[in-house]
């Protein structure tokens, strides 16, 4: 093995993090503190060379100017039961690098605004050694799944004078020229039905719904948005591609919707189970608030991110 893959062989200790959230106790998708609802790359799979902008989706209950951000990435992480800690102390793997010849890699840190900017300039050669599993000293437990690229996380800590939350997301990153590069899922606009008409939510709040009353709500997604992908061959060796499986979170202020989540599996549900739901948004008594806010947002199986929300106004009763 040369010196490039030795380089980087020490970090790969357990296998990658996902997506981490605090525990609740309301039901999962109902927004009553601070939260991270989601995490995008732009593009979601930067290829060797690309840059990709980080962003995300935090709910507050208030406006809050007190709202920090810290950004940070890790090439190996712990898995959920460890706390998706990462695995490799920063310094010491500059030092390996620069003992092998090797670039730096990014700073673990990647700032503290609302945005990140994330390179990836990680050496292809090692991150195919890694993906093959080839690398020397290799706990035979540890798997790296390289599908659509290397998974690094992402990190990302939300504070205010109340509270500090800490979510993460898988990054891939592509190294090989063959793999498919993945477009983020759009959500073209957020409806809801109120006495057979349908109107647009959005941040304007002027779409009233009433209470303890199941409404209807809807996204509008291109189908397009489940793109066909090139997937291998099969055992004679011809193409294969797949269809993207997409999935749509739906998070409400106030009461609680139908379906938490919502999904489009070729094969196995249609594309209309996407993009609908239903709202019950809460009395008085349980949410005495004359708004709420609804967000959704959107994922698909290779790393793709998307959101839209608005505001509504609640019937002054029941």
């Amino acid at each position: 093995m040369n010196r490039r893959a030795a380089a980087l062989s020490f970090v790969l200790a357990a296998s990658l993090g996902a997506t981490a959230c605090r525990p609740d106790f309301a039901p999962y998708n109902r927004l009553s503190a601070l939260r991270v609802l989601g995490i995008q790359s732009e593009p979601p799979t930067p290829f060797t060379g690309e840059a990709t902008t980080l962003s995300a989706l935090v709910f507050t209950p208030t406006p809050d100017p007190s709202l920090t951000y810290k950004w940070s990435w890790c090439p190996v992480a712990a898995p959920a039961a460890d706390g998706y800690r990462c695995l490799v102390e920063e310094q010491q793997l500059d030092g390996y690098l620069a003992q092998a010849g090797l670039p730096p890699l990014p700073p673990f840190d990647l700032g503290a605004g609302d945005t990140a900017l994330f390179t990836n300039s990680l050496d292809p050669a090692v991150l195919m050694a890694a993906c093959a599993g080839l690398l020397p000293n290799e706990p035979s437990a540890v798997t790296v799944d390289c599908t659509a690229g290397f998974p690094a996380q992402i990190a990302l800590t939300v504070t205010t004078d109340t509270d500090t939350v800490t979510a993460v997301q898988t990054l891939k990153l592509r190294f090989d020229p063959t793999t498919p590069a993945n477009t983020n899922p759009t959500i073209d606009a957020l409806t809801a039905t109120v006495g057979g008409v349908t109107l647009a939510i959005d941040d304007s709040g002027a779409v009233t719904l009433p209470r303890d009353v199941e409404t209807p709500v809807a996204t509008a997604v291109a189908e397009t948005a489940a793109e066909v992908y090139p997937d291998g061959t099969d055992a004679q060796g011809a193409p294969v591609t797949s269809t993207e499986r997409l999935f749509t979170t739906w998070f409400v202020e106030s009461g609680g919707t139908h379906d938490t989540r919502t999904s489009f599996i070729s094969g196995s549900t249609s594309f209309p189970d996407l993009l609908k739901n239903t709202w019950t948004p809460a009395t008085v008594k349980d949410y005495p608030g004359s708004t709420a806010r609804i967000f959704t947002v959107i994922h698909d199986n290779r790393g793709g991110v998307s959101w839209r929300g608005g505001i509504v106004n609640l019937e002054a009763g029941p």
